[in-house]
């Protein structure tokens, strides 16, 4: 038995003592808080975030046609809009004191959220980073577009496109940072010129909430330049293009910067969310390009305070119109960028090196939102696009090129093996961002490997607390299938080489061939033949971002198994090799729906042997009796298919079941079968017991594990409760289990992440929440899941439950993202 092959399970400590676990009061979450993936809800699928429901992978195709509806609302989980030190930040709620139009000089005379330094640190680093020392342009590189003057000659326009959001009208985070912009020491050779809208209301006296506003800031405060600068929404290019035009012919300067200040959502989603303009989504990285083409001016650097872009392909949008661009690859903490120090240096030297002053704002980024949380998982880099426009192309068209190769040849595995391991960012809201390095690092091709240092060459300074972030993500679809239209379309509009696009189209339509077989078992025969099974399928598609087998969620387990062809109990019915082949042969030839246009079916259907090699049969999902315990038994060879297995707990009050959620606590016999007993512990903190879903289980390179999860929760910090998703990691230096922060729910109304993780901390109060269904399986509602409690320690560790009597079922993850429930056992 390889145990190698096995998933991967964390160590739990498990205290003395025991925990109740009840359901309190009806709460209204908007729907499930759980994840789909423990919820007990029919089909257990997920809804990304943001998206259509009509955008799902395979699942959902089969998830109105289950003898039990299996389609589940997936939890709109958006790691998003918290704040590092959220209980400091009490600004004065004072009424905005509108001024007259014109010049007028005005500080901002709000308090700054305490979480802003009251002293600005010292300076960041008065050198460049090492190993950051530009070099000269060469073959590799194209020419630089702005080329400094020297002996801090250059004038420089500083370009500051600030949609507020939510950020400054809940936290106070826009306010923040124009306080730090106005303690800098500003010379007369920089123009630091901001634009304010996006908000309901500015936390300050100054920025009108009633208008977009153009400020130009000085050191100890704001003149007006605008005040009506139109009210279109922050996120319409046409208004960014109107700034920047505005900025350039107003504010000429020898070196030109881009900053985008707001919500991030990476490669698919772009930037921003206009509360006053909700309507009107976020900016894709096609409408970015558009705005940048329309404002006509030539930036040294564009840099993104917002979360989750630095990908690859919003560099190559920048790179057509920039020499560098800085970027978070993670969902950046609430503080943001520190601004104090890099615009003084700036100031006392208007030609300091790109890259060095790159540094500042990264070093010092890091400094500010560690001191403001220790737990803060922030990443921060300097892309030098110059570089990117020669070394990159020809190597990630052999990378895109040789990958799709594997997917179509016989290397599927290999790839999913090395996107499954892949260093995810966003992890609750399942955007497929990875890191593009380390993805190329696990792939292990030549052509992989030469990509990787390609990039590395042009990450110019990196500094990040996230293991394996390098500096450039990329979109790799295989949590969910949900936006491949998207992604195909907003590929092609940029430019995208389309190698890529093949390669993920490959990758994505075999995934998808996975789950149909998956899901068609859960006919049993019921059809007459495969092209009568596959139209009913492709007719009915309504689209879920997951799929499972019939009988293969938690209610199919639990309200009873189901029995294979040896009679043992199962959680689904068998499906041979040979009813695979003849499934996906039936691809062949046929348009599939809208949703599901990307498909390759040809490739499907040439690729049907190989799907067969590859599934697991729901049949062998089985219960056997051994030497007194009950067990999963599989082959090693089925076992390597197998991604994760996590254990799925239920407790029966009495009168339905409470859902605890999803946890990768795991034991194996010497055979190396999965022992489905349970101890009757379950995760707590500062002992009260939490519903957990488990988000991702990542292996790092020092062969160590980083498991991170989430618990739904109410959190107040003295301003009222508010719906939030706990952020749970463990790995090498916390082993017990640390919390990372609080992110707050949004219910659909932006694509993006919100900046910042809430700190949980001694003295708040926590309500744990819990999903609750009926003796029949359908949902019922969300409840408080015992007690409310203030803070103290957040000590987590396992527990004995007390007196509970539990359901408890294991489920299973493929390689093609398929779940399989065991047959639940009672204790």
């Amino acid at each position: 038995m390889d145990r190698n092959d096995r998933p991967h399970s964390r160590d739990k400590e498990v205290s003395s003592g025991t925990a109740h676990v009840g359901k309190g009061k009806r709460v209204d979450a908007g729907g499930k808080v759980g994840s789909g993936s423990g919820g007990m809800s029919p089909g257990g699928g997920r809804l990304h975030k943001g998206r259509s429901a009509s955008a799902g992978s395979a699942v959902g195709l089969l998830a109105l046609f289950l003898a039990l509806p299996k389609k589940l609302r997936t939890v709109l989980l958006l790691l998003i809009a918290a704040v590092a030190l959220f209980a400091l930040l009490n600004p004065s709620q004072g009424g905005e004191a509108e001024q007259p139009g014109g010049y007028q000089d005005a500080a901002l005379t709000s308090a700054p959220p305490a979480s802003a330094p009251t002293s600005a640190p010292s300076p960041g680093p008065a050198t460049e980073p090492a190993a950051a020392t530009p070099g000269p342009v060469s073959s590799d590189a194209r020419s630089y577009r702005v080329t400094p003057l020297g002996n801090g000659q250059d004038t420089v326009t500083v370009m500051i496109y600030m949609c507020g959001t939510d950020l400054e009208s809940k936290y106070g985070m826009g306010t923040s940072d124009l306080n730090e912009m106005i303690k800098a020491t500003i010379s007369d050779r920089v123009n630091v010129i901001v634009e304010t809208g996006g908000c309901r209301q500015w936390r300050n006296s100054v920025v009108s909430s009633r208008v977009n506003e153009v400020y130009k800031v000085e050191s100890g405060g704001l003149r007006r330049l605008e005040d009506n600068f139109g009210d279109s929404a922050m996120t319409d290019p046409a208004n960014l293009s109107k700034f920047i035009r505005y900025c350039a012919e107003n504010y000429p300067a020898d070196r030109n910067i881009l900053i985008f200040w707001d919500h991030g959502g990476g490669s698919l989603s772009g930037y921003g969310y206009d509360e006053k303009h909700a309507s009107s989504s976020s900016m894709t990285l096609d409408q970015i390009n558009a705005a940048l083409a329309a404002g006509g001016c030539t930036f040294d650097w564009i840099g993104f305070d917002a979360c989750l872009m630095a990908t690859l392909e919003t560099a190559m949008v920048c790179e057509r119109y920039a020499d560098y661009m800085i970027a978070s690859e993670e969902s950046e903490p609430g503080t943001g960028w520190y601004y104090t120090d890099w615009l003084t240096q700036l100031s006392r030297n208007t030609s300091v090196d790109t890259v060095t002053l790159a540094g500042t704002i990264i070093d010092t980024f890091v400094q500010e939102s560690c001191r403001a949380s220790a737990r803060a998982q922030v990443t921060l880099s300097v892309m030098d696009l110059a570089r990117l426009s020669q070394r990159v192309p020809a190597a990630f068209r052999s990378f895109s090129t040789s990958t799709n190769a594997l997917v179509q040849g016989d290397g599927y595995r290999q790839v999913s093996d090395a996107r499954s391991g892949a260093r995810q960012f966003a992890q609750s809201s399942r955007i497929d961002q990875v890191d593009l390095i380390d993805l190329c690092e696990r792939l292990g091709t030549g052509e992989a490997q030469a990509l990787a240092r390609a990039l590395r060459d042009c990450v110019r300074y990196n500094n990040s607390t996230v293991s394996r972030a390098n500096g450039v993500s990329i979109f790799f679809p295989y949590e969910s299938l949900s936006s491949m239209n998207s992604a195909v379309s907003t590929f092609n509009s940029l430019g995208i080489d389309s190698e890529y696009t093949k390669c993920i189209q490959s990758f994505a339509s075999l995934g998808q061939g996975g789950h149909m077989v998956s899901s068609a078992s859960a006919y049993g025969g019921q059809y007459g033949s495969y092209g009568d099974l596959l139209g009913t399928l492709l007719g009915g598609y309504e689209g879920s971002s997951s799929q499972s087998a019939y009988g293969s969620s938690p209610l199919g387990s639990l309200l009873g198994s189901y029995t294979n062809a040896s009679g043992s109990a199962s959680s689904g019915y068998s499906i041979s090799a040979a009813d695979i082949v003849g499934l996906m042969s039936a691809f062949s030839g046929r348009s599939m729906p809208r949703e599901l246009a990307w498909v390759d079916t040809e490739l499907v259907a040439s690729s049907a042997g190989k799907i067969a090699e590859q599934s697991i049969d729901p049949g062998r999902i089985t219960v056997t009796d051994k030497n007194g315990s009950k067990v999963l038994k599989l082959t090693d060879e089925e076992w390597e298919r197998i991604r994760t297995a996590e254990l799925n707990v239920f407790v029966d009050d009495g009168a339905g079941y409470i859902d605890l959620g999803l946890d990768n606590v795991l034991r194996f016999d010497g055979d190396g079968d999965l022992l489905l007993d349970f101890d009757g512990s379950w995760l707590t903190v500062d002992g009260h017991v939490c519903a957990y879903y488990l988000l991702s289980d990542t292996e790092d390179g020092n062969g160590g594990f980083t498991t991170v999860g989430r618990i739904p929760a109410l959190l107040d910090k003295g301003e009222g409760a508010r719906l939030v998703n706990l952020q749970l990691v463990f790995d090498d230096e916390n082993p017990r289990g640390l919390i990372t922060g609080a992110y707050p729910f949004y219910e659909g109304e932006t694509d993006t992440e919100s900046k910042g993780a809430i700190p949980v901390e001694a003295g708040d109060s926590l309500q744990f929440l819990c999903d609750y269904y009926g003796y029949d399986g359908s949902y019922s509602a969300t409840y408080e899941l015992g007690e409310e409690f203030t803070v103290q320690e957040l000590r987590v560790t396992n527990m004995m439950l007390d007196g509970a009597a539990y359901s408890v079922t294991y489920r299973l993850t493929d390689l093609f993202g398929n779940h399989y429930w065991t047959p639940a056992i009672t204790q």
